[in-house]
């Protein structure tokens, strides 16, 4: 997993983990993966994430933060991070974009500008682990319409 990591990502490269990085118990463990890896690691809590350990994590410099939930622009449109899939997000009635994690791949009918950005959705979608490059998403979302599940604009 590290050498697939390396392979992708540079040094310099800012990269977002969409949550459960791992399911180690130990903080040494933890802390000797992640110190293995490329770039400026970014990292959203997942469900078998601890924050003590990635409060250590960010305090030893091995990431630059964490969070639960986090907005940030692709390619200029806003896209909101969370481990969790969830029907809906900030700006979805104007096309922002979501992604998750936690789905192991098994998120494929999701509605909308959503997309599961874990390796198994990408071995669904590309046949092979890897992780996704802004390109990949921008790639995927182009071809995604608009769906808003609430009360905000008309269902499509």
């Amino acid at each position: 997993m590290i050498d697939l990591w390396n392979s992708q990502v540079a040094k310099g490269h800012l990269v977002y983990h969409c949550g459960d990085f791992s399911f180690a118990k130990n903080y040494e463990d933890i802390a000797s993966v992640v110190e293995q890896l490329n770039g400026q690691k970014i990292f959203i809590k997942g469900n078998h994430d601890r924050s003590e350990h990635l409060d250590q994590l960010a305090k030893d410099n091995l990431i630059v933060a964490w969070y639960d939930y986090k907005e940030i622009k692709i390619a200029g449109t806003k896209t909101c991070l969370f481990h969790f899939p969830i029907q809906s997000w900030n700006g979805q009635a104007h096309g922002s974009w979501h992604l998750a994690g936690h789905s192991h791949g098994n998120n494929k009918d999701a509605k909308g500008k959503m997309l599961d950005v874990g390796l198994d959705s990408a071995y669904n979608i590309f046949g092979q682990h890897r992780f996704f490059s802004e390109e990949d998403i921008q790639e995927i979302m182009q071809k995604k319409s608009i769906y808003t599940s609430d009360a905000h604009r008309n269902k499509e």
